[in-house]
C-alpha cells in the first residue's frame, strides 16, 4: 500500500503556533488534510504550510506505545525538581547543568529570546549539539496505525489527541539507541501539562510550567558518541508506525 507523510505547521509573524504530522493511504489523505488545516489555523495565523510526500521507504513497524504513567504535583517548581533529579539519574547530567537547560526551554531556548522551532539535543556532558539553535531538530514521519482506535480509547481515559501526537513523537525517539530520554513543555499559554520520555515510560506531569508561560519546547538526551547527523536523518526521514497503545501502568 503507498502511504503519505502529511506535515504541516502554521506561524504568525515568524513565530510557531502549531503543527501537525501524519501517515495515511490515498485513502484517507484528502479527508486528513482537511482536519490538520482545521487544527493548525488558528490564533490569526499570517502563514500556515501542508507538505504531502509519498514514503520513499518501508516504515518500521514498533508493536506498542512507551507506556503511559501520571504524576501529579503542587506546583510546577515541584514538579521540576522532580523532573531534575529523575533525568539526571537516567543521564548522568549534573543537576545544576540540567536545571539550567530547563529554565532555557521555560524562557526561551532559541538566540533570540524566543522558542526554537524544534528540539534542543543535549549530550551526558550537558553539551548542546543541536546543528542550528533556532531550527532545534523536528521528530517527523510518525503515526498510529489504528489512530482512531486509539484516540478513542485514550478520549474514553480523560486524555486528549495532543496525548497520543506527543506519545507517537516520544516513541520514535526513544526507539533510536541514542535517545537515553525526553523532556517537554507546550508552548500553549493555557496547557501546563508536560512530560519525561524514557526507554521505559512516557510520564505525563502535572504541573510541568507555569500557567500564562508562552515559552515551551523539548530537549532530547543522547549517548556522548551520537553521530548527529546520523540522528538528524532518522528523526526527520525515517518512518515509523506505531501497533498500539501501551496503557498497562496508568
Amino acid at each position: 500500500m503507498e502511504l503519505f507523510s502529511i506535515k504541516a505547521r502554521s506561524s504568525r509573524e515568524d513565530i510557531h503556533i502549531s503543527g501537525a504530522e501524519r501517515i495515511v493511504s490515498i485513502k484517507e489523505l484528502e479527508k486528513t488534510v482537511l482536519n490538520i488545516l482545521k487544527k493548525v489555523n488558528r490564533e490569526n495565523a499570517d502563514f500556515i504550510s501542508i507538505k504531502i510526500e509519498k514514503l520513499d521507504r518501508k516504515p518500521i513497524i514498533l508493536k506498542k506505545s512507551l507506556c503511559i504513567k501520571e504524576l501529579k504535583f503542587s506546583n510546577f517548581r515541584e514538579a521540576n525538581s522532580f523532573a531534575i533529579d529523575y533525568l539526571s539519574e537516567i543521564t548522568g547530567i549534573k543537576k545544576e547543568r540540567l536545571s539550567y537547560l530547563i529554565a532555557l526551554i521555560h524562557s526561551g531556548a532559541s538566540p533570540n529570546g524566543e522558542n526554537m522551532r524544534g528540539a534542543m539535543i543535549v549530550n551526558q556532558r550537558g553539551e548542546r549539539l543541536e546543528l542550528d539553535r533556532y531550527r532545534g531538530v523536528r521528530t517527523t514521519t510518525v503515526d498510529f496505525i489504528y489512530r482512531e482506535d486509539i484516540l478513542k480509547r485514550l478520549l474514553d481515559l480523560g486524555f486528549t489527541e495532543r496525548t497520543l501526537d506527543a506519545l507517537a513523537l516520544s516513541t520514535k525517539n526513544l526507539y533510536n539507541e541514542n535517545i537515553l530520554a525526553e523532556y517537554c513543555v507546550s508552548d500553549d499559554r493555557d496547557y501546563i501539562t508536560g512530560y519525561i520520555a524514557t526507554k521505559e515510560e512516557y510520564i505525563r506531569i502535572f504541573p510541568l510550567k507555569e500557567k500564562g508561560n508562552r515559552k515551551g519546547g523539548r530537549i532530547y538526551f543522547v549517548k556522548n558518541d551520537t553521530d548527529i547527523n546520523e540522528l538528524y536523518n532518522y528523526l526527520e526521514n525515517y518512518p515509523i508506525l506505531i501497533k498500539d497503545v501501551c496503557l498497562k501502568k496508568i
